[in-house]
């Protein structure tokens, strides 16, 4: 009997470090989705940037139950499937030290050379976007190369 795969975090670090854009899902009276860039941390918190008045955003305050998926979308339908799909809870990130800093992770990761976006546009209402973290409770990778499993039986790393 073959052992069955574990994922680990230092996985999904590896995935994430070369994507950029995630498909964010919420709910409200309808489900909904939304593409974001993002950034992440060493803890798997995944920081984006978006305005409260979307739909999105106006989902997320009334239900913090998100999913998403992040993949390579050069990918071919001939090549090794590779994805992840996330379950967790979202918050918007309130506090200087926590938004300056998930701030400076989000502009570094994607190297966005905007002053724009910063704590003080936000605070003054220059800039409508806000910071959000998503918390992975739960994490599926789709990595056919790295894991010889039929699908639907990925490893999943659950927080």
């Amino acid at each position: 009997m073959s052992k069955k795969p574990v994922l680990t975090k230092k996985d999904v670090l590896e995935f994430l470090k070369d994507k950029k854009l995630m498909v964010l899902a919420t709910h409200g009276d309808y489900p909904w989705i939304a593409s974001v860039f993002y950034s992440f941390d060493k803890d798997l918190s995944i920081y984006f940037i978006s305005a409260p008045s979307t739909l999105h955003g106006k989902q997320m305050e009334n239900n913090k139950k998100v999913a998403a998926a992040i993949v390579d979308s050069h990918q071919k339908p001939s090549d090794a499937k590779k994805g992840l799909q996330i379950y967790g809870t979202v918050e918007q990130i309130s506090g200087i030290n926590k938004i300056s800093y998930a701030i400076r992770l989000w502009k570094d990761f994607l190297n966005v050379q905007r002053p724009d976006i910063s704590f003080e546009n936000m605070k003054k209402g220059l800039y409508k976007g806000r910071i959000y973290k998503l918390t992975p409770k739960k994490i599926k990778l789709f990595d056919q190369d790295k894991f010889k499993v039929p699908d639907g039986e990925e490893p999943i790393l659950e927080l």
